[in-house]
Parts: structure tokens; C-alpha cells; sequence
């Protein structure tokens, strides 16, 4: 079976029914999501010396929480319910590990050179300035068109987009209007 074109509610109502293979169809799905979010993460913290793999495990234990928390009569899609536990539970992940009694972990990484601030930067003040303004940005929009717009933004294409959130590609194309039309008034 292709998942990419499997319902989302669907999928979960196996997976209140116990259906182990539906489950493992709902994380192949969305395997490349959580990847992307997990890069991000691992990105923008470089300093704290964790690696990628750490934040994908806990994107990964996020998005467990997710999909048993998930309530259909809430008004939600699955989609961004997922994204928004994973996002939180990612920066709960990151307080943690800069709060005070972890900083002596992390000054010894920055004295024993394993992480050198100078050397490593890998984003412009531009990128940054977008990822802090891009959750304000996402959340001016409807539960419709956010998204639509998070998935543009990590870089999936309109195909990809359409078959993530189930909707036809026109949509997808009307609600990228919407978005750039939204953003050139803002700017």
C-alpha cells in the first residue's frame, strides 16, 4: 500500500483498533516531516552539542504522544496537531538542556573545543531572523491555509503538499495565492 495516499483518519481509526501495520503506515508518512523538523532543530541549537539523532528521537516520541492524543472532534487537523506537539515538545527538549544545571555540560563543550561558535556558523542573520518570525507568521493564518504553508516553507513541493494533507493540487495552489498575497502586505 502507497502512503501517500492513505486518509489520515482513517489511519488513526485502525490505530484505536489496533492495527500494528496502520501505525507503521501513519510513521512512513510522516518520516520526512519529522526528519525536517528534527534538522531544524539540530540547526539552530548547535551550541547545546546534541546530535541529530537525539533530536529526531525526541520528534519521533512527540509524534507517539500525538497520535494517541489526537481527538478528531477538536476541530484540528491531524497535521497540525502532530507539528504543533512535536514543535513544542522540541523546545520543552531544548529549555531543558539550557537550563542551569546543564550548563556546565555545555561550557565544557565550548572549553574542550568540540564546539567553536566562530567557525560554525551555518546560517545568515536573515535565515535567522525568518525561523524566530516563522511560528508568528504561521499562526496569523487560518487552520486551513497554515499547513499549507509550513509544508512550502520546509520545502515540499505543491504535489507533495497535496498528497500530505489530502487535498486536491488546485487547492493547494488557491491557498499558496492566499499566503503570498497575506505576506506582501505584511512586507
Amino acid at each position: 500500500m502507497n502512503y501517500k495516499n492513505v486518509n489520515d483518519y482513517e489511519v488513526l481509526y485502525m490505530i484505536r483498533e489496533s492495527s500494528e501495520e496502520a501505525e507503521d503506515l501513519l510513521y512512513q508518512k510522516y518520516l520526512p516531516i519529522i526528519k525536517h523538523m528534527a534538522a531544524n532543530y539540530c540547526l539552530f541549537n548547535k551550541d547545546l552539542g546534541v546530535d541529530y539523532d537525539d533530536y529526531l528521537q525526541e520528534a519521533m516520541i512527540s509524534f507517539s504522544k500525538a497520535v494517541s492524543t489526537y481527538d478528531e472532534n477538536k476541530n484540528a487537523l491531524f497535521y497540525t496537531y502532530a507539528t504543533t506537539v512535536i514543535n513544542k515538545h522540541l523546545a520543552h527538549f531544548i529549555r531543558h538542556l539550557k537550563s542551569s544545571k546543564n550548563a556546565p555540560f555545555i561550557n565544557s563543550l565550548h572549553d574542550d573545543g568540540i564546539i567553536d561558535n566562530a567557525t560554525d556558523v551555518s546560517f545568515s542573520y536573515v535565515d535567522r531572523f525568518f525561523a524566530e518570525d516563522f511560528c508568528n507568521l504561521k499562526n496569523s493564518f487560518s487552520i486551513e491555509v497554515s499547513p499549507v504553508f509550513e509544508l512550502r516553507y520546509n520545502g515540499f513541493s505543491y504535489k507533495e503538499i497535496a498528497v500530505l494533507l489530502d487535498i486536491p493540487l488546485h487547492t493547494v495552489q488557491v491557498r499558496l495565492y492566499k499566503i503570498r498575497k497575506e505576506i506582501r502586505k505584511i512586507i
